[in-house]
Order: C-alpha cells, then sequence, then structure tokens
C-alpha cells in the first residue's frame, strides 16, 4: 500500500468514534460537585434518622424516613465515588 493510501485510511479511521464518545459522556450534580452531594446525602441521612427516632407510631413518617435515609445513603455512595482519588507517593 502507498504511503498517500495509508495516510488516507488512517485519517478516515482516526474520527469514526468521535462523536459517540461525545455523547456518552454525561455530567450530573454528584459527579460535579461531590462535596456538596456529600453534605445533602449525610443531611437526608440525619433528618431521616430524627424523623425514624420521633415518629414511631405514624407510619406516613416512618415511611418518609426511610425513604431519606435510602436516598441520603445512596448519594453518599456516589459522591464517594466521584470525589478524586488522592495519587499515593512512593518512597524514592
Amino acid at each position: 500500500m502507498s504511503v498517500r493510501k495509508h495516510k488516507r485510511k488512517a485519517a478516515k479511521h482516526s474520527h469514526k468514534n468521535q462523536y459517540s464518545q461525545k455523547s456518552a459522556k454525561q455530567v450530573g450534580f454528584v459527579s460535579s460537585y461531590p462535596r456538596a452531594s456529600m453534605f445533602s446525602g449525610a443531611s437526608l441521612l440525619i433528618i431521616g434518622l430524627f424523623l425514624f427516632i420521633t415518629s414511631m407510631e405514624d407510619e406516613t413518617k416512618f415511611g418518609l424516613a426511610m425513604l431519606s435515609m435510602a436516598v441520603g445513603t445512596i448519594i453518599i455512595f456516589f459522591a464517594n465515588s466521584a470525589l478524586p482519588k488522592k495519587a499515593i507517593k512512593g518512597n524514592k
């Protein structure tokens, strides 16, 4: 294969998946602001715990407490995974 033809084919294949990779990347609140999401998740967890302690007889507050604690836990989990990892420096 000649050099010109090889360059044409290489240039044609290099831009093949450029648009699919751009559209696949989504940016959400948790991945953009992981510390703020951890704070909101922790506050939902505390509110749910407070509702759980204060309202043992009321079924609606009990359900709201369980829902709040579950959503807070999920938000904390995803925010913790979105936090940037610090590089571990090895001793030289």
